[in-house]
């Protein structure tokens, strides 16, 4: 039988702990404090004894805090819980804790980790799915459309992308066919914001040659400061001061190499410097417009030169193969973790394919779990139901697990009286709760050696 520690030992313990250590009074505040606090607060003993734990906690976590600290009160408990704690420097530094409470002592004893650096990277991973998540939903837009309804995709597409990157205006410009003009076609603006169709409905080159000289190179034209822009472009210095542009973004939309339009943002009420990131995704709107826009013209084409009928059927097979590759996008967004976004009508067909397309994904990243996002699926029959069970059945067959994320209310009411059944599926309210539980369960397979 071990020897129970004594003073010597419980110091010992406080001193080489990396993380920090403390022991609270059952009202909360702090009774003893390892050193460890000092290099992860920059607060010491004399900072913290005496001290509640709810001065430190940030307003937004004080009401979970104070929860979980009247369940310690209540009886002996061992519980976790997240929180940001003021620093010395008002840094707020995110700590995951590890309580054990021992109501008969009047004490709680707690373990704390900084998850700061994990608090990021899950932020940044969140921005990057969201901006891939914006991608996939944008393109949805231009999914099997119809040439009388791409005038309505694109202003669509334009609004969800204003609003997403906080714009104040965005356009999209086509160059004219003698190559000399831009014609502003499609505008989004913010509300209060003036549009700028009227007045710039059609531009000459001419009049921007800095800035067109950048385009046609196929460049993205950045500029978080118009007054800041140099000599050389004095020109668009004085039009779009004049227009009452205060910053702006310019991505040219190419196919093949061949500029044929730009996707525009502007900053009108103040200036605006856009993460580089956003060049990413401008990027790919652009080729995403340009596609749409080649079809537009290829379709007209096709009806009025007959004689080059076959030719032009390739071109568009070739595009609707690219548009119908965007409309299944499956991202690979963690370790083993793959989302499916799924938007509009599922029919038989096309259920198969996503299926397919799915398993061979699983198949090829040997993912373990698969997360079909459903915010898009506005509606649901006992068909489409019935697919996506069957779809989440085969995925278990492969030894994946399939996860359900973003049932919209008026689907789950649908689902429910119809009768089907969702008890055995993994259900979640939106991708990112879906994500941290896939997380979780991969951590704790790590953890514990566990494998599919």
């Amino acid at each position: 039988m071990g020897t129970p520690a004594n003073e010597a030992d419980v110091e010992r313990f406080f001193a080489v702990c990396p993380d920090p250590l403390c022991v609270l009074r059952s009202d909360g505040s702090f009774l003893r404090v390892s050193g460890a606090w000092e290099r992860t607060l920059g607060l010491g003993t004399e900072d913290l004894v005496g001290r509640s734990l709810l001065d430190l906690v940030h307003q937004d976590d004080v009401v979970a805090t104070r929860e979980q600290m009247e369940r310690l009160r209540q009886g002996p408990v061992t519980l976790g819980l997240e929180n940001r704690c003021r620093s010395r420097s008002g840094l707020y530094v995110w700590l995951s804790w590890s309580m054990l409470s021992v109501p008969s002592e009047g004490l709680v004893y707690g373990w704390a980790r900084n998850v700061g650096k994990q608090k990021r990277l899950e932020r940044a991973l969140m921005q990057r799915i969201e901006t891939k998540m914006l991608v996939a939903s944008i393109s949805a837009h231009f999914i099997n459309v119809k040439l009388s309804d791409v005038d309505r995709g694109f202003h669509l597409a334009l609004a969800e992308l204003g609003k997403a990157l906080r714009a104040d205006r965005t356009s999209l410009f086509l160059l004219a066919e003698d190559g000399r003009r831009f014609l502003n076609t499609h505008e989004w603006c913010a509300d209060g914001v003036p549009s700028l169709r009227a007045e710039r409905g059609v531009v000459s080159r001419d009049v921007y040659p800095w800035l067109v000289e950048r385009l046609f190179r196929l460049e993205v034209c950045d500029v978080p400061r118009v007054a800041d822009l140099p000599e050389e472009a004095a020109s668009e210095r004085r039009a779009f001061t004049e227009l009452g542009i205060a910053s702006f973004v310019r991505m040219p939309a190419a196919y093949a190499g061949r500029l044929v339009g730009v996707v525009g943002l502007d900053a009108v009420r103040s200036t605006r410097a856009w993460d580089k990131s956003v060049r990413a995704l401008l990027q790919v709107i652009g080729e995403m417009f340009a596609i749409t826009l080649e079809r537009m013209r290829a379709e007209e084409s096709l009806r009025e030169v007959v004689e080059q009928q076959e030719s032009m059927r390739a071109v568009i097979s070739r595009q609707e193969s690219a548009i119908e590759t965007l409309s299944t996008p499956i991202i690979q967004v963690w370790d083993s973790v793959l989302v499916l976004p799924l938007v509009g009508s599922i029919d038989r067909h096309r259920a198969t394919e996503i299926t397919e397309k799915l398993l061979r994904t699983i198949v090829e990243t040997k993912s373990r779990y698969a997360i079909v996002e459903v915010t898009g699926v506005e509606e649901v029959d006992s068909t489409t139901a019935q697919h996506l069970i069957s779809m989440l059945q085969t995925i278990e067959l492969l030894g994946a697990q399939g996860v359900v994320a973003g049932v919209q209310p008026q689907v789950a009411q649908t689902a429910s009286s119809l009768g089907v059944e969702l008890s055995s599926v993994q259900v979640h309210r939106d991708l990112q709760e879906a994500l941290r539980w896939c997380i979780r369960e991969l951590r704790s397979d790590r953890a514990t050696g566990k494998r599919r």
